[in-house]
């Protein structure tokens, strides 16, 4: 390790600054150690410097880390600055991390950017009203760390995407690019931990207060390593892997894989993210309408859609599905504008799909229903012949706590008895 190279004024020291710190490279508490270079200011300073020069200023460093919240007192300056960075971390293929603030109210700088990764807390304790500048209404957070502040969270987020650097440099050049670590990070997030996470639309890539999940480097790791895979409509993907894209407006671009027989994609997670285009004057921006969409498909010819992640407004679209059936599936990226550059990741866990089993206890028949999605509805369906088949029992297992597993049972006094379990993938 290095000291800090100090970019503003020695003003003394600063307790949170340093917890900062130890969670983005420190030995003991974050997950990229092997920092030697850290550059550290005050935030009045960064972001007058960011907004006031011209041209744009470059910053050291690879990853930034802003554990600080605030606004100039105006929408316009507020806008302008998001712009700026967002302009800059284009340019020069800057991870940015920029978490909420704690509590309710949703401030203006710096979780209102699109390009960069806004991490809040998995106990909920950040804003859950999304963004409230330069278009309101998209999703915030993208990432939820175990953390009890989201200044120690952001840093936590930084680091894992220092460590992914440090991977991709030089062992994966192409993922060398904030849209496609971004695109793994949210694609490795891991909903183990939060058995209610859901989206409540499809025009919602995220769910409303988790985002794409919880921070998961071991995840992410795995699907950096997993390699480079083009869109193809003749070859099939790995279960995991990543693409740095190129929309286009005639051919959707397709990403192929199978479920091999008798084996379930027990979590299916994808994510696209994209840049907005900005001028050199910073006055305006737009952004292109990138859409995923997970698909049935055999021999490569694509069928019905499964799921589907279909934003107007945000700059990332995400999928995930429990209990993927076995089969031949396709993840397609639409777009209304051609060429605009893209990063997708994908990673399938595999499994048995939901397992039932039975065990008798006296008079009583107990089921035991494990890897089960915890927010479908399933039908225990009974027979005493195999051929005519009744139902026994509904169970949603999201009705109290959401759970992948539940239990039933039912009284017999004779004869044979068996179960099936009824339910839409």
């Amino acid at each position: 390790h290095s000291f800090p190279t100090r970019r503003s004024s020695d003003l003394g020291t600063s307790s949170h600054a340093a917890t900062v710190a130890g969670n983005f490279c420190g030995i003991t508490s974050s997950v990229s150690p092997g920092v030697t270079e850290l550059h550290a200011w005050l935030a009045d300073d960064f972001a007058i410097n960011l907004y006031n020069t011209n041209p744009l200023p470059s910053f050291a460093g690879s990853v930034q880390n802003h554990s600080w919240v605030g606004s100039f007192g105006s929408d316009s300056i507020d806008a302008t600055l998001l712009r700026r960075l967002d302009f800059m971390i284009n340019r020069d293929g800057v991870i940015a991390s920029t978490p909420l603030n704690n509590g309710a109210a949703m401030s203006k700088l710096l979780a209102n950017a699109y390009h960069g990764i806004s991490a809040g807390l998995r106990s909920g304790n950040h804003p859950q009203t999304h963004t409230n500048l330069d278009v309101a209404g998209r999703m915030k957070p993208d990432l939820v760390v175990n953390e009890s502040f989201t200044s120690f969270a952001g840093p936590a987020v930084a680091s894992v995407a220092t460590l992914l650097l440090d991977a991709i440099r030089p062992g994966f050049p192409d993922a060398d690019d904030p849209r496609v670590v971004k695109a793994i990070m949210l694609s490795a997030a891991s909903k183990q931990n939060l058995l209610s996470w859901k989206r409540t639309s499809t025009n919602r890539p995220y769910d409303e207060v988790f985002g794409a999940g919880e921070l998961n480097v071991l995840n992410a790791y795995h699907i950096l390593v997993a390699g480079r895979q083009t869109s193809s409509n003749s070859l099939f993907c790995p279960l995991q892997g990543w693409d740095k894209g190129s929309s286009s407006t005639s051919t959707p671009k397709r990403y192929f894989f199978t479920l091999p027989a008798a084996r379930w994609g027990a979590t299916v997670s994808a994510t696209i993210t994209w840049h907005r285009n900005i001028p050199n004057n910073y006055a305006s921006s737009s952004l292109a309408n990138l859409d995923l969409r997970l698909i049935n498909a055999a021999g490569f010819i694509t069928g019905s859609t499964v799921t589907e992640s279909i934003s107007s407004v945000d700059n990332v679209e995400h999928l995930f599905s429990r209990n993927l059936p076995p089969g031949e599936y396709a993840l397609e990226v639409s777009a209304g504008t051609a060429n605009v550059t893209y990063g997708i990741a994908w990673e399938v866990q595999l499994g048995m799909g939901p397992q039932m089993t039975l065990t008798r206890t006296g008079t009583q028949n107990v089921l035991a229903l494990s890897q089960i999605d915890p927010l479908k509805t399933y039908t225990i369906e009974s027979s005493d012949d195999l051929i005519s088949w009744q139902s026994a029992a509904t169970i949603r297992t999201a009705d109290t706590t959401p759970a992948t597993i539940a239990t039933w049972q039912e009284s017999i006094t004779a004869g044979a008895k068996f179960y099936r379990l009824n339910w839409a993938p």
